[in-house]
């Protein structure tokens, strides 16, 4: 399943475009910005699965609408394992996915990605519990579904070679460190 891009070719560009400042000579009071613009942009599809994963949590004063069981969504890249949290409601499927789009296929199994998932969560509810004094537990894993999530990737000439940045094609966040090693990854197996 292919997820649909809300963020338009334009508006990602106008984005990721680096801002660069220079001073004159004769005076430091006088700025001038210019944005530099990625010489190329394509919009690059990763793997990834989704799991949901059952949450129960101890309520000692439970109150109306409080409910000891909760989903948490979790999606986890197909190419490296790193595992990041998702609000699925934000997931619309395209009705004819680009055939012709960039895409990488999945390195890692579904049940090593589920495993990863889960260990991950897991110390996120130890840190949180640690916080509130509470104790969650995440029961059960489902079977992962796997999708395609869209990146605008634009790519930046330096003086000894090239850079790139990459922009969530559904929420407009550019990605950080944390996912550069995945798109490292995907364009080497893409290049």
């Amino acid at each position: 399943m292919f997820i649909e891009p809300k963020i338009s070719q334009q508006h990602a560009e106008n984005i990721i475009s680096t801002k660069k400042w220079s001073f004159p000579l004769m005076s430091k009071l006088f700025s001038r910005i210019s944005q530099i613009s990625p010489k190329k942009l394509e919009v690059l599809y990763l793997p990834f699965y989704l799991f949901d994963v059952r949450v129960e949590k101890k309520i000692k004063d439970k109150k109306e609408g409080d409910s000891p069981r909760q989903n948490v969504t979790l999606s986890v890249d197909g190419l490296l394992g790193h595992a990041v949290l998702f609000a699925e409601d934000t997931l619309d499927a395209e009705k004819d996915p680009d055939t012709r789009t960039p895409t990488c296929n999945f390195a890692i199994s579904s049940t090593d990605a589920a495993k990863i998932a889960l260990d991950q969560y897991k110390g996120i509810l130890l840190e949180h519990g640690l916080r509130t004094r509470s104790h969650p537990r995440a029961d059960e894993i489902s079977e992962g579904r796997k999708i395609y999530y869209p990146f605008w990737v634009g790519y930046y000439q330096k003086k000894k070679g090239y850079d790139f940045k990459a922009l969530d094609a559904v929420s407009g966040e550019i990605q950080g460190v944390r996912m550069r090693r995945v798109f490292m990854r995907a364009l080497r197996e893409l290049g």
